[in-house]
């Protein structure tokens, strides 16, 4: 590591630059908080954690990939690590490798106590910008219990179970980012608030984008295609406990196309239930907007509004009233309600949803859809483009918004 020359106005900020055969993690070990590491272009393998490839634990830290036009900094996977960058709490560094499961509620191993639950930020402002992290066995980057993070021009290439996947955090942002080849999420926005995820592309993943739990999110101007299911948003009981809420996730002006990939979730997640083909998925989530947005060739349905507890039905051996996670706090605000879909352009949907053998949900093919009940919950519909609509409650055509 070599110290840098600071810029003109910035010199009051350590700067470290990290050359191809140097270890990035010495100089994030090196660093103050505040202090700005630039690394130049080629691949790494950090080999001084078996379990992670690069541990933040500091604030005000930018970890700075100097990509020239053909070549970009990797951190590729030393040997089986399962994460690539994770930005935690220094009493968590020891604990990613901790679970049982990384499937909701990501159970814990046997004698290993849950610790820092109370879900206040322990980081701030920290910004990973221009890095490829590819082959990971779980995690990509990951965060938890950040305030005020950046994620700019980052590839999560092959990380198998999550790409992108900020926890516990708030004040965000995900911009300019790629995430492909994960079995389940390739972002994954979880119990956090006020992110923004701008002009990202997501493909061959189970799920494109997935935000579970999360308040005032807005995913705007992205690309989601080829992956089994476009966006996500889900309200969970599983992580009920952790964040109870799941409201103003709004998805404006993304492109989210032809994502009928065979999903290849971790077999017994209530993921792998999911049937391809959808491209926007609502569930349980109030109080969102779904706009502006071009929806077109999803096999199963283009955009989707669902009660938790009417899509869990026709999953096998998963029902509300049998499953443990399923709290009386959680029935009470499993349903969908007051969501807006408005001005998007959802054609060419729902043509192949496959045979009852092989989806229980075969017959909601639609381009827009609604599965709520009793009654509507307030979700309305207004200058859509579209030709086919199903209610689960017999409208014959989507309810306006007053």
């Amino acid at each position: 590591m070599e110290e840098g020359r600071l810029p003109v106005g910035q010199h009051g900020r350590q700067t470290l630059v990290v050359r191809p055969g140097q270890s990035i993690q010495d100089a994030i070990d090196q660093a103050d908080d505040g202090a700005r590491i630039l690394i130049l272009p080629g691949v790494y393998r950090e080999t001084a954690d078996a379990t992670n490839g690069l541990i933040i634990n500091k604030s005000g830290i930018s970890l700075i990939g100097l990509n020239r036009p053909t070549e970009r900094v990797v951190l590729e996977n030393a040997g089986s690590q399962r994460n690539g960058i994770v930005v935690v709490p220094s009493e968590r560094s020891d604990c990613m490798g901790c679970h049982e499961s990384m499937a909701p509620p990501f159970a814990l191993k046997p004698g290993i106590d849950s610790a820092m639950t109370d879900g206040e930020p322990v980081l701030y402002d920290v910004e990973i910008r221009g890095i490829t992290i590819r082959d990971f066995s779980n995690n990509g980057l990951f965060t938890e219990r950040v305030d005020g993070f950046r994620i700019v021009d980052v590839h999560s290439d092959n990380n198998k179970n999550y790409g992108i996947f900020p926890t516990q955090s708030r004040n965000g942002l995900i911009a300019l980012s790629k995430a492909t080849g994960a079995n389940d999420s390739g972002v994954w926005i979880e119990t956090s608030e006020r992110v923004l995820v701008t002009h990202n592309l997501v493909e061959n993943n189970t799920n494109g984008f997935e935000t579970s739990n999360s308040d005032d999110v807005d995913l705007t101007y992205n690309v989601a295609r080829n992956n089994s299911v476009g966006i996500s948003v889900l309200l969970l009981p599983g992580i009920f406990d952790v964040r109870a809420g799941s409201k103003r996730v709004n998805a404006r002006g993304n492109y989210v196309y032809d994502n009928n990939r065979p999903n290849t979730a971790r077999p017994g997640s209530i993921l792998s239930s999911v049937h391809p083909g959808s491209g926007i998925l609502y569930v349980g989530v109030d109080e969102s907007e779904i706009s502006g947005n071009q929806v077109f060739g999803n096999d199963l349905t283009g955009i989707a509004i669902a009660d938790y507890c009417v899509l869990v039905s026709g999953a096998p051996g998963r029902d509300c009233q049998t499953d443990p996670s399923v709290t009386v706090p959680y029935l009470l605000d499993q349903d969908a309600r007051d969501n807006h879909v408005v001005g998007n352009t959802a054609t060419d949907n729902g043509l192949n949803p496959g045979s009852p053998a092989e989806n229980p949900f075969f017959f909601v093919a639609s381009d827009l859809t609604l599965l709520t009940q009793p009654d509507t919950h307030g979700n309305c519909f207004e200058d859509n483009a579209f030709d086919t609509f199903f209610s689960l409650i017999g409208l014959s055509a989507p309810p306006g918004c007053d």
